[in-house]
């Protein structure tokens, strides 16, 4: 059942360690836990001593028969750069979780005077299985577990007992341990997952210190084989990587919203800051796996001299990653941050120029283009996630054409497959030079928009060492599977069968009138924006109905007309019914930027499509555009007043902007659950929404 990563050297890149279900069942323990963090080795200023700095984990190990804790031996794990959970279609996952956070100084939380969150920094925590197509099942009398349900909060009894909230509920408050049951639908695709936290308000705290890890479903050769031989790809020559990232403080004063407060040396920033390094490093500065601190004091900020933002590839600083196999190597990415966006490279070191790799899927979900899909399309589909790039030699296999890329951006949540081997300089496949080759994975620094700007590091060092001959591959990978994105939709496919669990008996007997199904050609729009733009970091989302002439439906505007809210859990804002006969429902909604920052789009239970393309490219999270003043005049006053951000009527009469962004979206998991920014910092903010899903009356 729990499989450990092959022994390795300090600079080699080591496999997340596996838990493996077995006869259709993983049961396992997943304890939240402080631990240091033994990969990284921080020197404080002025010391010579080395700390490893502290960290928040998921401590797991095979479910033991009593009490609340994992035993000491091989069988429990619990590193910081994650661990993966391995599961196959029809698969239940069982999980008994157990709440040891500590407590947190109050001074040093960002959200804990917000309606409704003065117990947060009891550091209360959940589960969320991210990407997975699993009901949003909360407990009842009959069955105790939950489902992937984020509005339960459990606390660690140590840390005290939370106080009722009189607005704001979340919903259910359970001491020290839950039991979680997580079916995987007999059909579900197989990909990359994740899981991690989903505590309205410390959501991002708990990531950035190191609560996820990976989640897969299947294997890569259920989509995926060589263009020479019709066979599934080995998972012998499968990667897979977790991209975390944690600052590590010098110690002294850090600047809160609560006002300037003590840290000490190695202590974790777990609210995180964007400017703790500069973007770019300064002449002959080399960045391997981290950035120095900078100094902020000059503008209100914080002096982060001394300290160092880390960001690791399975919590390792700067390895190496030697790729053997004549074939190549199928790489799976996954990110772990909070709030940075990952813009990576793969980049030649004798030419410094950015290698090609081939795509293979998005966010869990094969990537499936037909043969006469311009490149250009692929760029509109994929939102620009990745720079697409011509696969040299490369031809159309039956109806599959292959993606290659060079660059690619991973918004918080985000996760590819890349099929990676050695090529030249035109992006064309090569023996390896006598020698061996080598190539560097970059982050090449990014800005979101007038947002952030994260910092350009070094993140592993890429040997090719490939030898012998290829016994799969010729010019190219061929995706096409039982579980690509084309099958979603098949007369099996998940996004076509009838729900699992839901039937007419089950379906409220009266529903509500909010909860009717969209009549035919109307859409939803939601709008991404501030609920007051004359303060700064209102993080809100906006609603309405719009009709097939696309006119706005009277009433349907919450929280009121031209205005957003930020989340309130005990809020719905959408409720739908499924299609008739209990079989999915498949709605248009619209997505309107309101912001000059970036915004990152995410609905739990389900994924989408860009409305009008061809399927090929089937997302859990969808990075927004930036919204543009129509004049010169109209920019200073969104700068200056608005703090970037415009009104919903500024859109309306044209003085913003923003073309939005249009999804075709199923909907096949019952339950209550989130649309939400997977920026966290914007998440936790307010940028977040209830939505539930009913059966059908008939």
């Amino acid at each position: 059942m729990w499989a450990g990563a092959h022994a390795a050297s300090a600079q080699t890149l080591a496999e997340p360690p596996v838990f493996a279900s077995h006869n259709g069942v993983l049961d396992i323990m997943m304890v939240a836990i402080p631990q240091s963090i033994s990969t990284i080795s921080f020197r404080p200023p002025h010391s010579t001593s080395t700390i490893h700095p502290t960290g928040w984990v998921f401590q797991i190990c095979p479910r033991p028969a009593s009490g609340l804790s994992c035993p000491s031996g091989s069988s429990t794990v619990s590193p910081y750069g994650g661990t993966r959970l391995a599961l196959q279609q029809g698969d239940t996952l069982k999980i008994r979780f157990v709440n040891r956070l500590p407590k947190v100084d109050p001074n040093k939380l960002h959200h804990v005077v917000d309606p409704g969150e003065a117990n947060l920094y009891l550091n209360p925590t959940n589960l969320h299985t991210h990407g997975v197509l699993t009901p949003a099942r909360a407990a009842t009398r009959s069955d105790p577990t939950f489902g992937d349900y984020v509005f339960v909060t459990i606390f660690n009894s140590a840390n005290g007992i939370p106080v009722p909230q009189n607005t704001h509920q979340h919903g259910p408050i359970v001491m020290d341990t839950v039991d979680y049951k997580i079916t995987i639908p007999s059909n579900h695709p197989s990909g990359l997952f994740w899981f991690h936290p989903h505590v309205h308000g410390i959501a991002l705290n708990q990531v950035v210190e190191g609560m996820s890890g990976l989640l897969t479903i299947g294997s890569v050769g259920d989509n995926v084989h060589g263009d020479s031989s019709n066979t599934a790809w080995p998972d012998s020559d499968v990667r897979h990587f977790m991209l975390k990232e944690i600052q590590v403080l010098p110690g002294g004063i850090v600047q809160f919203d609560s006002g300037p407060q003590q840290t000490a040396p190695g202590e974790v920033l777990n609210q995180e800051d964007p400017d703790f390094c500069a973007q770019f490093p300064a002449a002959n500065e080399v960045r391997r796996g981290s950035c120095p601190g900078q100094d902020n004091s000059a503008d209100g900020g914080t002096d982060f001299t001394g300290g160092k933002w880390y960001m690791t590839l399975n919590g390792q600083v700067y390895p190496t990653i030697p790729v053997t196999a004549a074939d190549g190597e199928v790489w799976r990415v996954g990110t772990g941050a909070g709030s940075l966006s990952w813009d990576l490279q793969l980049v030649n070191d004798a030419t410094h120029q950015p290698m090609t790799v081939q795509l293979l899927a998005i966010d869990g979900v094969a990537v499936h283009l037909p043969q006469d899909t311009p490149s250009g399309q692929m760029v509109q589909m994929a939102q620009g996630r990745f720079r697409v790039v011509p696969c040299p030699s490369a031809s159309v296999i039956g109806s599959t054409v292959p993606v290659c890329v060079n660059e690619l951006v991973m918004m918080p949540s985000s996760r590819v497959d890349l099929w990676v081997t050695y090529r030249d300089s035109q992006g064309r496949i090569a023996a390896t030079p006598q020698g061996g080759a080598s190539a560097t994975l970059k982050m090449v620094g990014l800005t979101m928009g007038s947002g952030d700007q994260w910092p350009a590091v070094d993140l592993a060092k890429v040997q090719f060492n490939q030898s012998g001959p290829r016994q799969y591959t010729s010019t190219q990978v061929v995706v096409n599977g039982p579980t690509d994105a084309a099958a979603l939709s098949q007369p099996n496919g998940i996004f076509s069968t009838q729900v699992a669990g839901a039937s007419t008996m089950s379906a409220p007997a009266a529903m509500p009138s909010n909860c009717a199904p969209l009549p035919q050609g109307h859409r939803r729009r939601i709008f991404f924006g501030f609920s007051d733009v004359q303060t700064a970091d209102t993080f809100a989302l906006g609603y309405e109905e719009v009709d097939q002439n696309g006119h706005v439906v009277a009433g349907s505007q919450k929280p009121a007309p031209d205005a957003l809210s930020q989340f309130d859990p005990s809020v719905t804002t959408i409720c739908l019914p499924l299609g008739a006969g209990q079989a999915p429902v498949t709605e248009t909604w619209e997505l309107v930027q309101l912001s000059t920052e970036n915004h990152n789009f995410h609905l739990h239970q389900t994924r989408f499509t860009m409305k009008g393309t061809n399927g090929g490219v089937v997302q859990d999270n969808f990075p927004l555009g930036v919204a543009a003043a129509a004049t010169s005049s109209f920019q200073t006053i969104l700068d200056n007043v608005q703090n970037g951000v415009c009104t919903v009527d500024d859109w309306r009469k044209g003085r913003c902007i923003s073309t939005p962004v249009v999804l075709s979206i199923p909907f096949t998991q019952l339950g209550e659950f989130v649309y939400h920014c997977h920026i966290l910092e914007h998440e936790d903010g307010g940028m977040m929404a209830r939505i539930v899903v009913v059966p059908s009356a008939n």
